[in-house]
């Protein structure tokens, strides 16, 4: 730390020659010291995390959907087409992570955490949304406005 304050100190000081200032080279040198020792407190505080703030959240989990999103359902719907995978990944999860939060939100509800209750709260074809295995549902777009319609009434 006394390094680094001596050498921006003595930066400083160069460059106040450079351009003239006139700046003596204790003013600069105690200016080096103190922002190398700022610098150094200011990096050992800890730094929030909005997933630390989240209760009973995982590390690493994120919040891929939101009701913002569902405008690009039917260019996911229409880029999934007939591959299965590619509609389990840009349309089926993305919708479940929709579920899931809104589910969250206004029935203060985790349903990896409280499935009987969440069960007992989704509609049926939300629930299947959630549990099914993958490939179980077919691209389709009734398909996905039967969960969108359903998500809006959750």
């Amino acid at each position: 730390m006394l390094g680094l304050g001596l050498f921006l100190g003595g930066l400083g000081f160069a460059l106040s020659l450079l351009y003239e200032a006139g700046v003596p080279l204790a003013v600069c040198l105690i200016g080096g010291v103190l922002v190398s020792a700022a610098g150094t407190v200011l990096s050992g505080h800890p730094v929030e995390d909005a997933g630390d703030l989240a209760p009973g959240s995982e590390p690493g989990t994120e919040q891929r959907s939101s009701f913002g999103d569902l405008h690009t359902l039917q260019a996911r719907l229409a880029g999934a087409g007939s591959d299965p995978e590619r509609f389990e990944e840009r349309v089926r999860r993305p919708l479940a992570d929709l579920t899931a939060e809104r589910l969250r939100q206004r029935h203060d509800l985790d349903w990896l955490a409280q499935p009987s209750q969440a069960r007992e709260t989704l509609d049926p074809l939300l629930w299947a949304l959630l549990t099914a295995p993958s490939g179980r549902f077919v691209a389709s777009r009734a398909q996905v406005e039967t969960w969108v319609t359903a998500i809006e009434r959750l």
